[in-house]
Parts: C-alpha cells; structure tokens; sequence
C-alpha cells in the first residue's frame, strides 16, 4: 500500500508542480487538498504531545482510520529515504499520536513524507 501510495503521489507531483514548488509550506498544503474527502476532517500544524505535527486526517467515524503525516524537504535526492525515516523519528519523539489514541481512534497510521523537488519517499511508523 505504501509503494502504490508513493508512486500514485509522485505522479501527481510530476503532472502539477514546478521545481520552484520545493518548500515544506508548499507540500504541506499540497498533502492537505489531496487528504480532503467526505467524512474526514483535516488538521493542519496542531499541537499535540510534545509539538505540532503537519497534517492530520481525522475521520468522523471513530472505526475508520486516522492519518497523522510528517513532512520533511530533502537537500538531495539521496536523502529522501533517511530523511523520511526522520520524520517518523520526529512523530514517535514528539508524542503526535497521543491525543489520537486518548481521543479513541483505532487505527492510527502515522507517515513520514520527505520530498525532493518532483519526488517523495513515504515510511509508515510501524505498529509494535
């Protein structure tokens, strides 16, 4: 699901962004009108735990999936993987996901999203 999440992503990317589109803010907000659907509210720079996490997609429904989402902008192409993985660092250090789990949502899926320019990498926090 993650490699077809990335590829479907990078696709996107390709057909409707420039080079000069490569800040966090740009992405954020570009993660943000993609998430938009019916029974999902999206929030966006919240606090929650230890910081704010960038994107958050909270379903009505408390049996439907909740979606917490990291962004990072890499300097090179090389880094897309390492820096993705920071971003999941960044989720677990944090305590993003406590106020999902207090609220009740199950599941919770958190994503470390790291961009280069036309590209992404995609890590999912894996569940213990």
């Amino acid at each position: 699901m993650k490699k077809k999440a990335q590829r479907l992503l990078i696709q996107i990317l390709n057909k409707t962004i420039s080079y000069h589109d490569e800040v966090e803010a740009f992405y954020h907000g570009f993660l943000g009108g993609l998430l938009m659907c019916d029974g999902y509210r999206i929030k966006s720079n919240s606090e929650s735990g230890d910081g704010r996490f960038d994107l958050s997609a909270i379903p009505e429904d408390y049996n439907d999936p909740c979606l917490v989402i990291e962004c990072k902008i890499s300097d090179e192409r090389r880094h897309l993987k390492q820096d993705s993985q920071k971003a999941i660092n960044q989720i677990i250090e944090k305590n993003y996901l406590d106020e999902f789990i207090a609220d009740g949502y199950d599941p919770i899926y958190a994503y470390g999203i790291s961009f280069y320019k036309k590209t992404c990498y995609i890590t999912k926090l894996k569940e213990d």
